[in-house]
């Protein structure tokens, strides 16, 4: 597995694939476009699809574009083979366990024969998964994301290559871990409440006086077609 050390998560994808210019992206599981909006800046023409999100048209960015659809994973709202990428960055493991057949379905289904599938999920260890365990405890619906890929997404591609970055994670404080954990609460489950219980702000302390960084190890599974069979 290639380790690609520290990474935004654009940049991963980055380095992933090379060039996005000039390339057809959907995003899946956008939220409010983050990512779209820096690979569209690259010269990408950027979908971003997500459930929880209001809609916005086409708009220029650097020297692409990106616009923003509401729809499920499991129900793209967009064309046959009319995408060279999709994403699923962070995202995959929110789709419920039963409909993670459809969505990675539905990624075949929009990608054009060339096209390359990329998903970036994280991995429940380190220290911010220590922490955020508390109130928010991802394994099980992170390892259905993966054991979803082996069983879906490989045998419909030739091409199945694994890399891993980091996602540095500062925080100033607790607070400033606080106030990032309470706003992704739109697309998670927890409360304010869970954020601030005592055992959370305990086991931030304990990293904290570690040493060690709250970096999120990520894991990338890429899956394409070699260029001799496209």
């Amino acid at each position: 597995m290639s380790d690609l050390g520290l990474q935004k998560h654009a940049d991963a994808i980055v380095a992933s694939l090379g060039s996005v210019s000039g390339l057809d992206v959907v995003d899946v599981g956008s939220g409010e476009g983050g990512n779209a909006r820096v690979l569209a800046a690259l010269g990408a023409h950027v979908t971003g699809v997500d459930p929880f999100i209001d809609p916005m048209d086409w708009k220029d960015e650097g020297s692409g574009r990106y616009r923003l659809l509401k729809g499920p994973a499991d129900g793209l709202p967009l064309e046959d083979d009319s995408a060279d990428l999709v994403l699923f960055v962070f995202s995959l493991h929110h789709v419920p366990n039963d409909k993670l057949s459809n969505a990675l379905a539905e990624a075949r289904r929009v990608l054009k024969p060339a096209g390359r599938l990329y998903v970036a999920e994280p991995l429940a260890e380190g220290p911010n998964h220590y922490v955020s365990a508390v109130f928010h405890d991802e394994t099980v619906v992170r390892a259905a994301a993966r054991s979803a890929l082996d069983t879906f997404a490989a045998p419909h591609f030739a091409d199945h290559r694994r890399l891993s970055y980091y996602d540095r994670r500062p925080y100033d404080n607790f607070d400033a871990y606080a106030k990032r954990m309470i706003a992704n609460r739109r697309f998670n489950g927890y409360s304010e409440e869970a954020v601030l219980a005592p055992e959370v702000r305990r086991r931030f302390d304990e990293v904290v006086a570690s040493g060690l960084p709250f970096d999120q190890p990520v894991r990338i599974d890429l899956f394409s077609k070699p260029e001799s069979q496209r």
